[in-house]
């Protein structure tokens, strides 16, 4: 019987690897030793000795301590899931921002600012967003309509030492969360009472995938080689699609409850072929 290491995520998918010893953790609060015998996770009094890791952390502020037990998983050899190679390309927003330019996605035009004061160069058409650092749920974001919005944004992003990125604010048509799992892809069309979708009441919707970007997921997907991933997208009143960002470690809710089912048939096909 092998085990599967589960890094943070949901209660629910000890259930869905009835055949493996499942250990659930929290990264905050793990362990982690590789020496010639395997990888080894502290798991309360216990050290376990893992063979797969279905990685769910997302959504979190990343710290070192993250990126360093991504490159022990790494370097153990250990499947993952996400790879974890994957998951490291994109840890950070700049990276994924990059990945998304290097195969000729249409992402939103930005600037990036990195240093004391520079964003003070910046000279942004309103209403514009300002992104602060590596962060996620809509945090570490704000909308300026004006100068003086803008001056009292430069005023905090002053106190961090992130980099910020700054791109125009897109009142959109239709915002669109495309989940792609192995071979099979779903869409969501989500409307919330906020400006940023995944912090308001979303109203969550599933859709036909739209062709274009069911071409831009599965090339996305084939050039990270991932088992999972979403792709964000907003259309334009005037029918033009933006892609916003992609998620390696996407959060299911709003999808079919059989999405997790893929998922784990995902993990389970690349467990049966550990030695």
């Amino acid at each position: 019987m092998k085990t599967l290491l589960i890094v943070n995520g949901e209660d629910y998918w000890a259930d869905y690897f009835p055949e493996h010893r499942v250990h659930q953790c929290r990264l905050q609060n793990s362990r982690w030793h590789l020496r010639e015998d395997g990888l080894w996770v502290l798991d309360g009094a216990q050290w376990i000795c893992v063979d797969a890791v279905l990685w769910r952390l997302g959504a979190v502020r990343p710290c070192a301590a993250h990126r360093s037990a991504l490159e022990i998983i790494r370097l153990s050899g250990v499947p993952c899931f996400n790879a974890a190679s994957v998951l490291l390309r994109g840890y950070d927003r700049l990276g994924m921002l990059s990945e998304l330019r290097e195969i000729g996605l249409p992402i939103v035009p930005f600037s990036v600012a990195l240093g004391d004061r520079v964003l003070e160069r910046e000279q942004p058409q309103f209403p514009c967003v300002i992104k602060v650092g590596n962060l996620h749920g809509g945090w570490g974001k704000a909308r300026a309509a004006n100068a003086e919005q803008w001056s009292d944004i430069l005023d905090l992003a002053f106190v961090t030492e992130d980099y910020a990125t700054v791109e125009p604010y897109i009142d959109y048509e239709q915002d669109v969360r495309c989940l792609c799992i192995g071979d099979e892809i779903w869409a969501m069309s989500r409307r919330s009472t906020e400006w940023k979708v995944n912090r308001g009441m979303a109203e969550p919707t599933l859709i036909d995938v739209p062709t274009l970007l069911f071409e831009y997921s599965k090339r996305l997907q084939h050039h990270l080689k991932a088992d999972v991933l979403a792709l964000d997208c907003l259309q334009t009143r005037d029918g033009e699609w933006f892609v916003l960002e992609y998620n390696d470690i996407p959060g299911l809710s709003g999808f079919p409850t059989n999405v997790r089912e893929s998922l784990a048939r995902c993990v389970r096909e690349h467990m049966s072929n550990i030695s």
